[in-house]
């Protein structure tokens, strides 16, 4: 398991004891694993874990079915697919912004598939070799190229010169 993920999911767990905390359920983490021991007075200890892959998702064990474990796993669903449906907007809006040209300077890092994803934008060159020499250092393996990307006039018409958008004098071309 990747650690980005690790954190991702220890977070989802974070927000679903803050969620059980409401409810007036206690929550204790063990150490180095994504498990949440959930109590609450005059019921069933209960332990909500992330069970890795073939399963890869939440669990809450014992796995029985009394109406308080039942009442409990709704109000964890609940709180996933909240918590779920607030990233997938995120991700929407992050990946729908467009570049941004004001600064023209791109990282590209080659992908093994023929694309190619850009790491990052500079305002002049000298910061982006800063750059790509400390990425080449922690990730030597990865290929990264400088490049200057600046927009065409067709692709962001609001950016281009004036004389470009026909606005001005006699210099409409």
């Amino acid at each position: 398991m990747k650690h980005s993920d690790w954190l991702r999911l220890q977070s989802e767990g974070d927000c679903i004891c803050a969620n059980l905390r409401q409810h007036g359920y206690q929550c204790r983490k063990q150490t180095r694993r994504l498990s949440w021991k959930l109590t609450k007075e005059g019921q069933d200890d209960y332990l909500l874990t992330w069970l890795p892959a073939p399963v890869s998702d939440w669990s809450l064990i014992p796995n029985h079915t009394s109406p308080t474990r039942t009442q409990l796993w709704q109000l964890i669903e609940q709180t996933i697919n909240q918590i779920r449906g607030q990233l997938e907007t995120i991700s929407a809006q992050h990946h729908s912004q467009a570049e941004d040209y004001s600064r023209p300077w791109a990282i590209i890092r080659l992908l093994p598939d023929a694309r190619r994803y850009t790491v990052a934008r500079f305002f002049n060159r000298q910061d982006a070799e800063d750059h790509k020499r400390f990425l080449n250092r922690f990730m030597p393996a990865a290929e990264f190229e400088i490049l200057f990307d600046a927009p065409t006039p067709s692709d962001s018409p609001n950016l281009a010169p004036p004389f470009l958008r026909g606005v001005g004098g006699d210099l409409n071309l």
